[in-house]
């Protein structure tokens, strides 16, 4: 069959008018594109597989979640380790509610001790946040647009940006479980401005602060205009009679008192302030009743994410001092309101063009949506709250939200995107029909599918599938040799299987043991059952010689091994401070009689290669590899420092090292240094 040109246009519509009348297809096209996320957005999903800072707040997360139990009274904490007395002590993460550790729990506790499928249906939980979280966006922003088609829209742009995609999979509190909350205030607020459901909309408001904290800031705008509405309607019926005014000023304030919005703060503050108080209850008893509630660590913690802990101003003021911090922020809503499919790429925040231009589009979007707010008829209220959520906790928060490894508060700026997308929406069918709309939401599902197929690119180009296994494998062998209450010291190493960023991940992988890391400092009074190391040591038995990557030895026979080493070692080839040694492939700092103060300075070592052609191409114009490090590469025990360096295969003719402190005008001194020239045969 054909059609005349004539005719074309008229079918067009008609099948678009089809389309448009069928209402299950919105939420069937949802569902479509929110399993793509499953499917293809976050990789293997078995085990940790992108480097640094999402592999980190994961494995700690996951971590707390294991360690929840009725005989450490819910204690929030990610590893214990032992005090100067030789004590079992915890590092507590207890200033957030444990709904969200609970929820993790209960997902991870039918796998029994298989570290890869708690992995695995720890993060299926998180995307489920996520899909959760994009259902409920559509849901009420159905109500208030009155379209299934605009909520359908603007919900999948909103969730294909680059950051909802990249955490989608994060296993944290902080991050998907917390977006999924905010979702759930706000659709219980849609369900009460359209119906007045307040007890949903309460039991929604106090589910959502038991799995984070990031409600709030929903709730306070949403109560401050609610408020400021109910109080210019009873001054427009004040009458000019003193008398009668009076009157009419306490009936007012007696209004005011009853409302709806000042009962609803009130609840959520009662709420919040009693999970709370069984935070810090539960953490004072887990700490043997032996500090005062300012010395907990939770509420140091907390001093420190609200500014008043000073030293963090001081430490961080290149993130913290304005206009850097607001930049910062106008970036990540930049980012967020770009779909992943159209974004330039997906990094770090730096300064330089493309980055600038995402600073410039979070102003113009953040304006647009405020002032945009101006031509709203219906549920002002309710967008405008949406709208400066992300706000309301950026910047009363920007001890916490400043930071790039903070990234993923980007997240709750999503309110800022959901509204300029149902704003321009609105106008498009306004200015040319719900037909339009219906076009538009093929467009963002295929947005959508394209954002999702790209972030999976950039996991796959992340993932070691057999280096990942083998470390999960090993660890669970190393979990089952150390039971009973070991204390094991886990070592850093340049070695490819046990990288530096990666340590913490063993407070999950080794869940339940005491956990020394090398950047703790090791009084007399310690001394660990194990060391856990990816260095397979030649002359020293490993107690897992089947392992792959991770190796367990005896304390004892390790630190028997080094003090052998050293003294097998040639004489030291710098005596100094420090003396270096170099036994085989590897450089060995000691010092005996070590203080904190010998290491708190930085160290800077220089590699110079026979082969220039060896060094990354970034490092070719200076003809070494700089390998500069700190206090947390050393390791200190029976008052011996001790760091161990592997070297590079590549053939070295010249070390550079020592230590320097730098001036406050920028200048750098050198408190010690040497050089060590070594030949092809020596190396």
């Amino acid at each position: 069959m054909t059609f005349s040109p004539s005719e074309m246009p008229q079918t067009f519509a008609h099948k678009i008018a089809s389309i448009q009348s069928r209402a299950w297809l919105p939420p069937a096209i949802l569902l479509l594109a929110l399993s793509s996320a499953f499917l293809f957005g976050s990789g293997e999903r078995s085990y940790f597989y992108r480097d640094g800072i999402h592999n980190w707040h994961s494995a700690k997360h996951l971590a707390i979640a294991e360690n929840l139990s009725v005989e450490r009274y819910f204690l929030m904490f990610y590893n214990q380790t032992l005090d100067a007395d030789g004590k079992p002590a915890y590092e507590p993460y207890n200033r957030f509610p444990i709904g969200g550790y609970a929820l993790i729990k209960l997902a991870t506790l039918p796998f029994g001790e298989s570290l890869s499928a708690k992995i695995y249906a720890a993060r299926t939980l998180m995307l489920l946040c996520f899909a959760s979280a994009a259902a409920l966006a559509y849901l009420s922003l159905r109500r208030l647009a009155s379209s299934r088609w605009i909520a359908l829209t603007a919900a999948l742009l909103a969730f294909s940006s680059a950051y909802c995609l990249y955490y989608s999979d994060i296993i944290q509190t902080e991050a998907m479980i917390d977006l999924f909350a905010i979702m759930l205030v706000f659709h219980g607020m849609a369900v009460f401005e359209q119906e007045g459901r307040f007890r949903q909309l309460l039991a929604k408001t106090c589910m959502a602060l038991l799995l984070g904290w990031h409600a709030y800031a929903l709730l306070l705008p949403f109560i401050v205009f609610g408020l400021t509405r109910e109080l210019i309607k009873t001054r427009s019926s004040i009458s000019t009679s003193p008398l009668s005014a009076l009157c009419q000023l306490k009936r007012a304030a007696l209004s005011l008192l009853r409302s709806r919005y000042l009962a609803l703060g009130a609840v959520a503050l009662i709420f919040g302030i009693s999970v709370l108080t069984f935070n810090f209850t539960n953490e004072y008893f887990a700490l043997n009743r032996e500090t005062s509630l300012t010395e907990l660590p939770s509420f140091k913690s907390m001093t420190k994410r609200t500014g008043a802990h000073p030293r963090l101003a001081i430490g961080h003021a290149d993130y913290l001092s304005w206009p850097a911090f607001p930049e910062r922020q106008f970036y990540r809503i930049g980012v967020m309101s770009l779909p992943y499919a159209f974004s330039p790429s997906f990094v770090e925040y730096s300064t330089d063009a493309p980055h600038r231009l995402l600073v410039m589009l979070g102003i113009v979007v953040s304006g647009a949506s405020l002032i945009g707010l101006l031509f709203v008829r219906r549920y002002k209220i309710l967008m405008a709250s949406l709208a400066v959520s992300g706000f309301c906790w950026g910047f009363q928060m920007r001890y916490a939200t400043a930071f790039p490894w903070h990234n993923f508060e980007a997240l709750f700026y999503i309110g800022v995107t959901l509204t300029l997308f149902s704003l321009v929406l609105l106008f498009l069918r306004r200015l040319s029909g719900e037909r339009l709309i219906v076009a538009l939401s093929v467009a963002a599902l295929l947005v959508f599918a394209l954002s999702v197929l790209r972030m999976s690119q950039l996991n796959n180009a992340n993932q070691a599938p057999e280096l990942r296994e083998s470390t999960i494998a090993d660890s669970e062998i190393i979990r089952d040799m150390t039971r009973n209450g070991s204390a094991i010291f886990v070592q850093k190493s340049s070695g490819t299987g046990f990288e530096r960023k990666r340590i913490r991940i063993f407070s999950y992988y080794l869940t339940g043991r005491v956990i020394l890391y090398e950047n703790e400092i090791l009084p007399s009074a310690i001394s660990p059952d194990f060391i856990v190391t990816s260095e397979r040591l030649d002359g020293l038995a490993s107690l897992t010689p089947q392992n792959r990557m991770i190796f367990l030895y005896e304390w004892d026979d390790y630190y028997k091994h080094i003090d052998e080493t050293i003294e097998q070692s040639s004489e030291a080839l710098i005596r100094s401070d420090f003396d270096v040694y170099l036994n085989g492939n590897a450089l060995i700092y000691v010092k005996d009689a070590c203080r904190m103060e010998d290491i708190s300075e930085k160290f800077f070592l220089a590699l110079y290669p026979a082969d220039e052609s060896d060094l990354p191409q970034e490092r070719r114009r200076s003809g070494f590899a700089n390998l500069d490090f700190q206090e947390n590469s050393f390791w200190r025990s029976n008052e011996r420092c001790v760091a161990i360096f592997q070297l590079p295969d590549y053939d070295i003719v010249r070390i550079y090292t020592g230590q320097f402190v730098q001036r406050a005008d920028g200048s750098f001194e050198h408190l010690w240094e040497g050089e060590i020239h070594l030949t092809e045969a020596a190396h």
